[in-house]
């Protein structure tokens, strides 16, 4: 029994958490948004959240956890029905009040500043806890409140508009959703627009900077089946470290003999439409790209016609003629003397003319076309993977540059040798300009299939004006050579011309295994 003159207290009521619904705008408003703000408003990450609440919590802290935007704000809110925030601002038992325990929206709306709509990236902090789905029409994956308006807005602008071609990855969208992809494919695949190049080191520089050194990427292979095996285990770790340069150097060697066929260093995609259908030659085209990223060796096994689709996405036929099939069948084909019991396989090439041996010419055309324009499939599948650090992108703004990277040849060479020179306007400037035309020349005149050289090679050329202070009278010296030093010195006085040039420093290749004086 309790004494009537003490008072009682009354038993605790414990607090009961709810939930509730909140919208945050992006600017000053007097009214809810329309269907057609809404879905802005979704892209942008200030869509409409259901959030726990408790007594002691204060709102604005989890609003700031949930809205990122919002961290930025200072003042107070105004709502569409003004709700003043009590003693100790916006409490639980305040909102719980003015929601009918959780059952009204609540629109939240920023007094002075204005929140940018700029789609968001679908993996944006915003979304990294919303289940995504994946657009039939668009084949990309939105979280499912921007998917659902994404439909919808999709079907009213009318799904049958012309695709517009993405400038980035080169893939086509609806002009309604290139907005949307532009803003997730600039985060893929950086831009570099804004930066010159002038050297192939540059382009190496860029991509690079684009490695994640910090992490690495561990896969399991034994040296007797490394390919196939790093092609197994690919696919979950593009990107996301680095590779040791010996995994790479065998990953390219065998891809050039798995995924290419022809005389080498100009070579095209095999023909495989099971690879193809497994994404192999993207998975190819991802490896590459790393190895030129991570200091590997460039792939300068490709043909001329091949890179130059890989730059410009056409196939020129001026640059095609009977070597370019590298197809070990139809290049029997194309030697063949008779063209008896071959007609069903030259009419499947497309050749709709007389076969006879006085049309031999516009057949073997036809068949040299027909081994080209096959391989197209492919050579898309490669450029999807060459898009990893952006490449593709610098293969279609500089191809000049990033030639040397694919296709071997002279260009190469002469990209990585760096003369010394005179200073400028002096006649021993211009001796060594030509000279440097000499090293040119004579590597174009020789070229008959080099052998690989990496994208590291470089060659530090320099000149003797004055060759009798060290040797004395003499008729002829060689060009001396330092192996270390990556160096050569060259003899100005017996190299006045390219004839003089050809001669001493191909006698200095036949005298023996390095060069001497004489």
């Amino acid at each position: 029994m309790h004494n009537p003159r003490i008072p009682v207290t009354p038993p605790f009521k414990a607090w009961k958490p709810f939930s509730f619904y909140v919208y945050l705008l992006n600017c000053n408003a007097v009214t809810t948004p329309t269907s057609s703000e809404e879905f802005q408003l979704a892209q942008a990450g200030l869509v409409c959240r259901h959030h726990n609440i408790d007594l002691l919590l204060q709102l604005f802290g989890l609003l700031q956890s949930e809205y990122p935007k919002m961290q930025g704000l200072t003042g107070g809110w105004l709502k569409l029905t003004l709700v003043p925030p009590d003693s100790e601002g916006y409490t639980g038992t305040l909102i719980r009040s003015m929601t009918g325990n959780g059952k009204n929206l609540l629109y939240i709306v920023p007094l002075q500043q204005e929140f940018d709509l700029t789609p968001l990236p679908p993996d944006a902090v915003e979304f990294k806890n919303m289940p995504k789905a994946q657009c039939q029409t668009c084949k990309v994956s939105l979280p499912l409140h921007i998917l659902a308006l994404h439909v919808q807005e999709y079907t009213e602008s009318g799904s049958s508009a012309e695709d517009t071609e993405c400038p980035i990855c080169n893939l086509k969208f609806a002009p309604y959703f290139l907005e949307i992809h532009a803003s997730t494919c600039g985060e893929r695949v950086f831009i570099l627009s804004f930066i010159d190049f002038f050297s192939v080191d540059d382009v190496l520089d860029a991509i690079c900077q684009r490695v994640d050194v910090e992490k690495q990427f561990s896969i399991l292979i034994s040296r007797t089946n490394i390919l196939e095996r790093g092609l197994l285990q690919w696919q979950p770790g593009i990107d996301t470290g680095a590779l040791r340069k010996e995994f790479l150097t065998e990953m390219v060697a065998g891809i050039e003999t798995r995924f290419f066929e022809g005389p080498p260093h100009q070579k095209s995609p095999r023909y495989s439409l099971t690879d193809f259908d497994s994404g192999l030659f993207r998975t190819v085209g991802e490896i590459l790209a790393v190895s030129l990223a991570q200091g590997g060796p460039a792939p300068t096994f490709f043909s001329q016609w091949a890179y130059s689709y890989l730059c410009n996405g056409q196939i020129n036929p001026t640059q095609l003629d009977k070597n370019t099939v590298a197809d070990s069948q139809l290049r029997l084909l194309i030697d063949q003397q008779s063209l008896r019991g071959l007609t069903d396989e030259i009419l499947n090439f497309g050749f709709t003319g007389a076969i006879s041996v006085q049309n031999k010419e516009p057949i073997v055309r036809a068949i040299t076309l027909h081994a080209v324009l096959r391989l197209q499939p492919m050579l898309e599948q490669l450029k999807e993977g060459l898009q990893l650090y952006g490449l593709h992108l610098l293969i279609k703004q500089y191809p000049e540059i990033c030639q040397p990277l694919f296709v071997l040849g002279g260009d190469f060479v002469m990209a990585s040798i760096h003369p010394q020179l005179s200073e400028k306007g002096t006649s021993k400037h211009q001796v060594e300009l030509d000279l440097v035309n000499f090293i040119q020349d004579l590597l174009y005149e020789s070229e008959d299939g080099p052998r690989s050289i990496t994208p590291d090679f470089a060659v530090v050329v320099k000149f003797n004006h004055n060759c009798e202070a060290d040797f004395g009278n003499h008729s002829i010296c060689y060009p001396v050579v330092s192996s270390c030093a990556k160096t050569i010195v060259l003899p100005v006085k017996h190299m006045k011309s390219y004839s003089q040039f050809r001669m001493v420093l191909l006698e200095a290749f036949h005298l023996g295994q390095e060069f001497n004086n004489v």
